[in-house]
């Protein structure tokens, strides 16, 4: 499962350089351009939601397979139509659309099969392998390679891409069983999980049920009733999106901010970029030691407030050195929050209902970057990229807060056993 993750993630590593090249090849109009980074996110928040309940309803593995199957077919096709020279920046956008919908469905599904893969002793090891896998492919070597094999041949990176998912279709195929989810449901829409218990899991040794019935509206609004219920994923749902303004009101002017304090140039800025990707390296090989020796609140809360001293002591940062080091903190400590936090839900979410919370959750998380963005960039012009950077470390901070004075109690994203003693 993780081998067959990684591989999908050297084609979406691909198309983060080569499809905006692709973009600028066909289109020198700017909106154009930015169109198509809209319309790769813009599947996850109007279909989410929906989503999640078909993900609840099918069975996991044959939606990973078709998921991945059919990104193949679409980059395939955008191949072709670049080597005729039948392109154009319209069909890059409806590519580029579809793409984002098979990933919806691929991403809900790999996070609800994951606890029936590694079993709940192991889902913060497992949640820290994709996490530094995505790291390394998506954010490092993706890109680089996809931007040069455009310059080779501009077909190239959606043939490789196209490749790459065809090998996550034959290796998730390997995967032994079915996961379908388990029709049972918690006997109340809030409260704490039983990691140890075996009818948690939707592994291979769970037989079929038959299809549920209902609405799939229904089905949405059980899910988003079970968020809004549970205390805890309610907590962390509401600092993840915290979280996601912040760093997105952050980042979203930090180019400037780089170029006004530091007088970095494009690849000034690429290194900081590269700093902070390295710090998400380092945060992917920690998690796991560190959530099997602290109390989840407590690295939760100390992760949260890392970034948010981060992003505060930027502003005074004197060197571009200093700099890197301070994103290289933060991509650590948003590492360390998203491994916990992904785990803490896989841990407490019943099995039927995992798709639908999952979908939920990342929507939140999804839709508050937007938010965040166009909040940076109103605050940096109305009183300038200092009291931007500082509001977003202000957002942090309150979601340290937030999961700081919380008493609803974390049940931890692995059994209590597999707690190893510190020292």
């Amino acid at each position: 499962m993780w081998a067959a993750a990684a591989v999908s993630g050297i084609g979406d590593g691909l198309e983060l350089s080569a499809f905006p090249l692709l973009a600028a090849y066909w289109t020198r109009d700017p909106v154009l351009v930015s169109a198509a980074s809209v319309a790769a996110q813009a599947p996850w928040l109007l279909l989410g939601l929906p989503a999640g309940g078909l993900v609840d309803r099918w069975d996991r593995k044959a939606v990973l397979l078709a998921a991945d199957g059919c990104r193949a077919l679409l980059v395939a096709a955008l191949a072709v139509a670049v080597v005729f020279d039948a392109g154009s920046i319209g069909l890059l956008l409806v590519v580029l659309f579809a793409l984002g919908t098979a990933q919806i469905f691929f991403d809900t599904s790999v996070q609800a099969v994951i606890p029936a893969v590694a079993g709940p002793g192991a889902l913060v090891r497992a949640n820290s392998l994709l996490q530094g896998s995505s790291t390394v492919l998506v954010q490092f070597a993706g890109p680089a390679v996809g931007a040069a094999l455009f310059a080779v041949a501009h077909w190239l990176p959606a043939g490789i891409d196209a490749v790459s998912y065809l090998l996550g279709v034959v290796l998730l195929s390997r995967v032994r069983g079915r996961f379908r989810p388990s029709l049972a449901g918690p006997s109340r829409l809030a409260g704490p999980s039983r990691l140890a218990g075996p009818s948690r899991l939707a592994g291979p040794s769970r037989p079929a049920g038959p299809e549920r019935t209902g609405s799939s509206r229904h089905g949405v609004a059980e899910g988003l009733r079970w968020l809004r219920g549970d205390p805890v994923i309610r907590v962390l749902s509401l600092a993840t999106v915290l979280l996601g303004m912040g760093s997105a009101a952050a980042w979203g002017v930090m180019v400037l901010f780089a170029r006004h304090r530091w007088h970095l140039d494009g690849t000034g800025y690429g290194l900081l970029l590269t700093a902070s990707a390295l710090g998400s390296v380092a945060g992917s090989l920690v998690a796991a030691p560190l959530a099997r020796r602290l109390p989840e609140r407590l690295l939760l809360t100390g992760s949260a407030a890392g970034s948010a001293t981060a992003f505060g002591l930027l502003t005074l940062a004197p060197t571009a050195a200093a700099a890197a080091a301070l994103l290289a903190v933060n991509g650590l400590m948003v590492v360390v929050w998203n491994v916990v936090t992904v785990s803490e839900r896989q841990a407490r979410v019943p099995d039927a209902l995992t798709g639908r919370v999952t979908a939920a959750y990342r929507v939140l998380a999804w839709g508050s970057m937007p938010l965040g963005g166009l909040l940076g960039g109103a605050l940096a012009s109305a009183l300038g990229l200092y009291t931007a950077v500082l509001t977003a470390a202000l957002l942090l901070a309150l979601a340290a807060l937030l999961v700081g004075v919380g008493r609803a109690p974390l049940s931890g994203g692995f059994a209590p056993a597999a707690r190893e003693p510190a020292g």
